[in-house]
């Protein structure tokens, strides 16, 4: 019999684990489709959601710096499968990202606070820096030597003007802003609204600090140092320097001297260094100001019978005739008004000539019984004393054209010098006797021969110039006949500084001036020289 023989087929039950496998391996990667889809759908939205907001925060605030790092590092992880357009698309994109990062936000609502949203947001305050409200560009092509060529005097004595290749334009800007200042109104760098508050803060303090400091001036010694000359860098007005000048607004002063130069510097305390020098030909210079606004310089002399005036924004000298309306042979000494309208020459013969500071134009004449020596404006410009040789002292209305007052000065037999105050009123003699009056007092003309409140006797020669600084507190008086005979008067107590002017040597003193802000003290002498001092008291120019 046959024998029956079997095997066991196991080719079938491999099948089946190969199929289970595949079936366990398909599975996973099913899910992770599934995973993968999921993502892709979250990333799209949260995609349009970051761009709801992006567009949302740009109606509300303009362009704002968006943190797109994170959104950069997903995107990489998703696209890096996507094929080199998708490469291409994502740098364009970064790019610009990198684009909106480099713009600077600006908030589309200026009138919102700046610290509603904070540094969150980086919105700025909507603050727009100034510009200027109209240029000429045929500025940009006019140079100085361009303009110096068309001088038709002079010519081939303009130095490096006839060379200079600077645009004109700005070399008046420079030469405006050395003399005169910028003026805050034409400041581009000013923002267009400032802090009230602030300001006004600053403007208090200011003046709680200045009145701190005024009234705080003590008697006995005064606080000073001496500086280097006014004229330091070139000492080339003459060997007798007439005057001595601070310009109004700005930290400039002008020295003249007899051989017919005046000469602006910049008022530093350490090296005061030349900015422009004006000659007059044959023009020997006895009184030199500036004018009230501080745009021209008016110079006279005690030898023609004309002045100058030298406009210092457009750089012309005009001259200034008026022999054939006064008849006066010189213009020696005159004084220039406080508000700018008016200047008083001394004439011959006790008249006193009045013209138009704007003008030039002749307006009338006073007349005193002696010859006039001396005058000065009162510090509201409405009224003018003047004193002569006849030891008297006139009191004149600017608006009347009357003579409101006379009086006898005290035991003076020729007045020489006169200075006023917003309160006192000090009177100089041919003797050294320095009267001082309270102007109240002599304003109510209840006697012709008043008693002075306090007489000074320090000097014993010819009283030659009296200055009050601009608060009233001191008195400067010089005599040009004797060296070194200058006094500082301290107010209201009337007595003398004892420590002024200390050892050095000041010669023969020929002016006096105090700066703006009683800061500086300057006195010229007969050595060619200006001397400067710095008043510690005021803080100011």
């Amino acid at each position: 019999m046959d024998s029956l023989g079997f095997f066991i087929d196991t080719g079938g039950q491999e099948e089946d684990t190969n199929v289970k496998n595949d079936q366990e391996e398909v599975a996973p990667m099913v899910e992770d489709e599934v995973m993968g889809a999921k993502d892709a759908q979250t990333e799209a939205k949260q995609r349009n959601r970051a761009r709801t907001e992006r567009s949302l925060s740009t109606f509300l605030f303009g362009k704002t710096v968006v943190d797109t790092d994170d959104v950069q590092d997903d995107d990489s992880d998703t696209e890096e499968d996507e094929g080199i357009e998708s490469e291409s698309v994502d740098e364009s994109e970064d790019e610009e990202n990198e684009k909106e990062k480099d713009i600077q936000p600006i908030s589309a609502q200026p009138s919102m606070p700046d610290d509603v949203f904070g540094s969150a947001l980086g919105v700025s305050g909507g603050k727009r820096k100034r510009k200027a409200a109209w240029v000429d560009k045929e500025d940009s092509e006019v140079l100085v030597k361009d303009v110096t060529a068309t001088f038709t005097k002079a010519v081939g004595k303009h130095g490096e003007k006839e060379t200079s290749i600077e645009q004109y334009g700005r070399s008046l800007s420079r030469k405006f802003k050395s003399v005169v200042g910028e003026p805050t109104w034409a400041s581009l760098d000013k923002k267009e609204d400032e802090d009230s508050d602030e300001e006004f803060l600053r403007e208090t303090t200011d003046l709680v600090e200045k009145k701190g400091r005024l009234e705080n001036l003590q008697k006995g010694t005064l606080q000073f140092r001496k500086l280097k000359d006014v004229n330091y860098s070139t000492h080339k007005e003459g060997a007798v320097i007439r005057s001595t000048e601070f310009h109004p607004t700005s930290t400039v002063g002008m020295v003249a001297g007899n051989n017919g130069t005046a000469s602006l510097f910049q008022i530093d305390g350490k090296e005061n260094p030349k900015i422009q020098t004006v000659n007059f030909e044959n023009f020997p210079i006895k009184t030199a100001k500036f004018s009230a606004n501080g745009n021209e310089i008016i110079v006279g002399s005690q030898h023609h019978p004309h002045f100058f005036v030298y406009d210092m924004m457009i750089g012309k000298t005009i001259k200034v005739p008026w022999r054939n309306k006064t008849t006066e042979h010189n213009t020696q000494k005159f004084e220039v008004s406080r508000d700018g309208k008016l200047i008083a020459f001394i004439g011959r013969f006790g008249f006193i000539h009045i013209i138009s500071a704007r003008t030039k134009e002749f307006l009338r004449s006073f007349k005193m019984n002696d010859s006039c020596q001396a005058l000065k404006f009162s510090p509201d410009s409405s009224s003018l004393y003047s004193t002569g040789e006849g030891g008297e002292v006139y009191i004149w209305d600017l608006r009347s054209s009357a003579c409101l007052h006379k009086f006898a000065d005290s035991g003076c037999l020729s007045g020489t010098a006169v200075a006023v105050s917003s309160h006192h009123l000090a009177t100089g003699s041919s003797s050294g006797v320095v009267n001082v009056y309270n102007v109240n007092n002599i304003a109510k003309a209840a006697t012709a021969y008043p008693q002075p409140d306090k007489v000074i006797l320090n000097l014993t020669t010819q009283i030659e110039d009296l200055v009050f600084n601009p608060t009233g507190e001191i008195l400067a008086m010089s005599s040009m006949e004797k060296e070194g005979a200058v006094k500082l008067v301290h107010f209201p107590s009337t007595t003398v500084f004892s420590n002024f002017p200390g050892s050095f040597n000041l010669a023969r003193a020929n002016s006096l001036s105090f700066s703006p802000g009683g800061g500086y003290f300057s006195v010229g002498n007969n050595k060619g020289a200006a001397n400067l001092y710095r008043v510690n008291h005021y803080k100011e120019y």
